[in-house]
């Protein structure tokens, strides 16, 4: 289901600082020498002449003509395209228009693809929100959620009235209670997302030549993507290339603004290299950080008790909590990292909070669960 919310941002005018030199990206040959064939930005977002003249037919439409430009777009995904949902493919705007389907990152590039047509500006934003998980081929995976602003390109200041932006409506999914907005991105950041998430379904078929390519082509657009940097990492060490895993792990903790997965699977990495000792020291300067994404730390957390890590799942538990402590399934995994690290007490006192937080038809598997908990105390 998607949604349009009114939206009138504020500004403020800032110091503009010098940018610092970015530092030069690792030099892999397998990076550099994959060659297979990647989407360009028109087979990612430029439309069919058909589905252009579909558009443009509802847009133009007269009975439409008093409906401003950006309610047009919005009106037309939501009257044509019901089927999209969060856990969809990633498509192009192409395939995504044919299909009616797809994730969120789709539905944005979708709408971009639109206003482009009919000059309509759009921006992008990432949302924090509970991603959906799976394991598959070893791999923990999590989705990313993304919506985009559209603003009124024909719009015209009333008189007297003081505008700090120009007026515009945000299209996404229907938001879910745990959304927690994130920071604005660039186009380009963007579109480096976009190519990420190819390369995640890439790796997951074991197309790790494909994904390189992929990946590399998402740096070259934003050489600071924290995401596309780990991934570049994860491919490496799955091919037994270590040394250069460690290079772009180090990169991207110089260079990334979110760097709590890069030292997670830095970690991992360390780990698998028989460096345990530098393994838990990376992860023990995880809880210096305050990244504020409580499912980043919920994934971590869960990483952890997968590894049987259960102080350090703690840990990353309790950060997930105080961020979002209104949840109930956090303070749950709480209770089951304490259990498993013998500390019954506070695992009943998280379970507790648990069953309090929760709906009513889940209180009675919490209570049952305290009241079992009650004997091993």
């Amino acid at each position: 289901m998607l949604l349009a919310a009114l939206m009138l941002a504020g500004c403020a005018g800032k110091v503009i600082q010098p940018v610092a030199a970015v530092p030069e990206i690792p030099y892999s040959p397998l990076l550099e020498t994959a060659n297979t064939p990647v989407p360009s930005l028109a087979d990612i977002f430029v439309l069919t002449p058909a589905q252009q003249t579909e558009f443009l037919t509802y847009y133009n439409d007269p009975s439409r003509q008093h409906i401003a430009g950006h309610r047009r777009i919005y009106r037309f995904l939501s009257e044509h395209f019901s089927g999209f949902n969060y856990q969809g493919k990633n498509h192009t705007a192409t395939q995504a228009f044919a299909l009616k389907s797809g994730n969120c990152i789709t539905l944005a590039v979708l709408t971009k693809a639109l206003a482009d047509i009919v000059g309509v500006d759009v921006k992008f934003q990432t949302i924090v929100s509970a991603p959906l998980y799976s394991i598959e081929n070893d791999f923990m995976l999590s989705s990313d959620h993304v919506r985009t602003f559209v603003y009124a390109a024909d719009f015209t200041p009333e008189k007297n009235t003081i505008y700090f932006s120009t007026p515009g409506i945000i299209i996404d999914y229907m938001p879910a209670a745990g959304d927690i907005t994130g920071p604005r991105i660039s186009h380009s950041t963007f579109v480096a997302m976009f190519y990420r998430n190819l390369a995640a379904d890439a790796i997951l078929s074991g197309q790790y030549a494909q994904a390189l390519a992929l990946l590399r082509t998402a740096l070259n657009y934003a050489p600071t993507y924290g995401a596309a940097i780990n991934l570049v990492a994860v491919v490496h060490r799955r091919l037994q290339q270590e040394s250069l895993a460690e290079q772009f792990y180090l990169y991207g903790l110089e260079v990334a603004d979110s760097k709590a997965t890069l030292i997670g699977n830095y970690a991992v990495l360390k780990q698998s290299v028989g460096e345990p000792e530098v393994a838990t020291q990376l992860l023990q300067s995880l809880q210096a950080l305050d990244e504020h994404d409580p499912y980043l730390w919920y994934s971590l957390g869960l990483n952890a008790v997968k590894t049987e890590q259960y102080q350090q799942a703690i840990v990353f538990f309790k950060k997930a909590a105080a961020q979002a402590p209104y949840l109930h399934q956090f303070q749950f995994e709480l209770a089951l990292a304490y259990f498993n690290n013998n500390q019954p007490g506070l695992a009943y006192s998280s379970l507790t909070k648990a069953a309090e937080l929760s709906a009513a038809t889940e209180q009675q598997r919490y209570y049952a669960k305290l009241e079992a908990l009650a004997l091993r105390r």
